[in-house]
């Protein structure tokens, strides 16, 4: 007997023509749509795709239009060519034209008459390629086009362009091309590019062209790149000399050339022996106003001048004499400076050895005074000197001064107004409350108002214009206690005292605040112990207050501050037991404290300042050069 069939298997006409599928795009779409709407495992997610050829084929496509002038909807005419475009595309790019279609977008025709061909032709290639062929030759009529018809971008490509472009032979006419387009930044390139290769630039043809305007600015320029001041005066002469009609500038023009930097030998060898040096009235007198600078070596702080700065000159911090740690029963002469790599290098020689003296930059020369001349550590202030000299960094050259009043160890020096003043410190008659002021332009020192108490390991530094003097030893003990002398009045008045007693420390200003840092106090057993804490100054109210704390505590150590930032160099570390060699840094913006590269030896007892020195290159040029006021040691 036969099986019976199963219902469910059954099959008519109509169920099978049910499931029957066209084969077209649609339905197959709409199949595979029901696999993902049944849960079958995929994660469906939406991705951006982009075609990095649809662009560049768009705006081909629409350049090959304006080619055929198909679908062109507007005319752009110079005055002796017109170009078919499209109004969408240049209404793209140049704000000009679109605020013309704005006002009116019916316009078929627009003139720009002001425009060349070559320079609405490179606009239209640069509109529908973003691509264009720059040359010096018609860079001038494309900035033109792309100023007057405001693409932005096309004038950035034009600015960046003649950038790359320039050389010695190019740079003046780069120049000219900036200033009449006004592109400042290219400008200033072309002139930065001229400054940094003065002397190639001068030996070109183009040179010779300049306006007086022109190489005057130059000349005038601090940070001309020039291996000497004679080679400033010789380019000078050689522009005078190349057109008679220039003689009249030749005063104005050499008005330019710091004489003053040149040695007095120089003077005679290289700038005497020019006629018109001679023969011209007005350039005879710079002659000799410089001859007469070399002449009064004492009275140079008041006859400083344009004429006397140093040109192209570079800020460094020096460090002067102290007593090294390998050498400790000899004194240093040593004059060094931190390069911009940080590298240590010596500098020069003090006329003699010194220990714990002070130092103060007035008028860009370096004054050192007093200290001691012996190292007695049981015994200090019986070798105290009154010594005082000052140091020339134009010329690598020292001059004795007229000692000072009294003989002085551990004082402070400041300069103000164009002063210098001595205050405290001791001697071998003790502790000192004198102040003493230095007047360079009679190269005398002078007693003031002295101090209530006498003082001495304190430290000072000038502040809203007075000298604010803190801590120190005072009645044989570390002290907290502040006050300030006003030059003005010839008087003193009490501040608030430090939180902190200390000695041996050092002080200094930045910005609008004073800081006072490091040195030694007492504890609890009487031992002395380094200080840590930083305090700092403020004039407008004349509170304290505590700011980051040094990496290491340090005594009699070096003080400086260059480019916003303060340096703390060397010093004595009472928990060692040993001088050091650390540098370090304090940021005031960052209230925080860095080390960088090391002194070369560990040093006690040094001074630092900051003072502009020549280059290296103008420095090498000067070494036979000889000051007209050589050290008698």
């Amino acid at each position: 007997m036969a099986p019976k069939k199963n219902k469910t298997t059954k099959k008519i006409k109509g169920d099978i023509s049910e499931m029957i599928v066209e084969d077209g795009p649609i339905n197959k779409m709409n199949g595979l749509n029901t696999l993902l709407e049944g849960g079958n495992g995929f994660s469906c997610i939406s991705t951006e795709v982009n075609d990095p050829a649809y662009c560049p084929n768009l705006l081909e496509g629409l350049n090959t239009m304006r080619q055929d002038s198909f679908l062109c909807d507007l005319t752009v005419a110079t005055k002796t060519k017109t170009f078919s475009v499209h109004k969408v595309v240049m209404a793209s790019c140049s704000e000009y034209i679109q605020n013309v279609l704005k006002k009116d977008s019916s316009i078929q025709h627009l003139d720009l008459n002001d425009l060349s061909p070559v320079g609405l032709a490179t606009a239209i290639t640069y509109a529908y390629s973003g691509k264009l062929t720059l040359s010096l030759y018609t860079i001038g009529s494309t900035i033109a086009a792309a100023i007057f018809l405001q693409i932005q971008s096309l004038v950035r490509m034009c600015s960046d362009f003649l950038m790359q472009e320039i050389t010695v032979e190019n740079c003046m006419y780069v120049a000219n091309i900036a200033d009449t387009y006004g592109l400042k930044t290219t400008k200033q390139a072309a002139q930065k590019f001229m400054r940094e290769n003065f002397i190639e630039f001068s030996e070109m043809e183009q040179f010779l062209k300049l306006t007086y305007e022109q190489i005057s600015d130059f000349l005038m320029d601090d940070s001309l790149q020039l291996p000497s001041e004679i080679t400033a005066f010789q380019i000078a002469i050689k522009w005078l000399d190349f057109d008679e009609k220039r003689l009249k500038y030749a005063a104005d023009l050499l008005n330019n050339i710091r004489f003053g930097t040149i040695s007095a030998q120089d003077l005679v060898n290289h700038v005497q022996s020019v006629p018109r040096m001679m023969n011209d009235n007005e350039c005879h007198r710079l002659l000799v106003d410089a001859m007469n600078y070399h002449l009064l070596p004492y009275q140079q702080n008041i006859l400083q001048s344009r004429r006397t700065k140093l040109r192209g000159g570079l800020r460094v911090l020096l460090t002067v004499g102290g007593r090294p740690a390998l050498t400790e029963k000899s004194l240093s002469k040593d004059v060094l400076y931190r390069d911009p790599d940080g590298i240590w290098n010596k500098l020069t020689e003090m006329p003699a050895k010194s220990f714990n003296q002070c130092v103060a930059v007035l008028d860009g020369f370096l004054y050192v005074a007093g200290g001691e001349d012996q190292n007695d550590a049981r015994n200090q202030a019986k070798h105290a000197v009154s010594n005082f000299c000052r140091y020339d960094p134009r010329f690598n050259s020292w001059i004795h001064l007229t000692n000072m009043i009294q003989k002085r160890t551990h004082f402070s020096l400041n300069s103000f107004n164009g002063l210098l003043f001595a205050v405290g410190g001791r001697n071998s008659e003790g502790p000192q409350s004198s102040v003493e002021c230095y007047v360079p332009s009679s190269n005398q020192w002078q007693m003031k108002a002295s101090m209530e108490v006498a003082r001495c390991c304190h430290a000072s530094t000038v502040i809203d214009g007075k000298i604010l003097v803190t801590g120190g030893y005072i009645n044989n003990a570390y002290s907290r206690s502040v006050c300030a002398y006003d030059p003005s009045t010839d008087s003193w008045q009490d501040k608030n005292s430090l939180s902190t007693p200390r000695g041996w420390h050092c002080a200094i200003s930045a910005a609008d605040r004073a800081y006072v840092l490091g040195g030694s106090q007492l504890g609890g057993r009487g031992e002395r112990v380094d200080v840590l804490a930083v305090e700092c100054y403020n004039p407008h109210n004349g509170q304290w207050s505590y700011t980051a704390p040094l990496l290491t505590g340090v005594s009699t150590a070096g003080i400086g501050t260059l480019d916003s930032k303060i340096y703390l160099l060397g010093g004595w570390n009472e928990i060692e037991k040993k001088y050091k060699k650390c540098v370090q840094i304090y940021n005031p913006d960052l209230n925080e404290w860095t080390e960088e590269e090391e002194l070369p030896e560990a040093t006690v007892g040094i001074s630092c300042c900051v003072v502009t020195v020549p280059t290296r290159k103008t420095r090498e040029s000067r070494a036979s050069s000889v000051s007209s006021a050589p050290v008698s040691i």
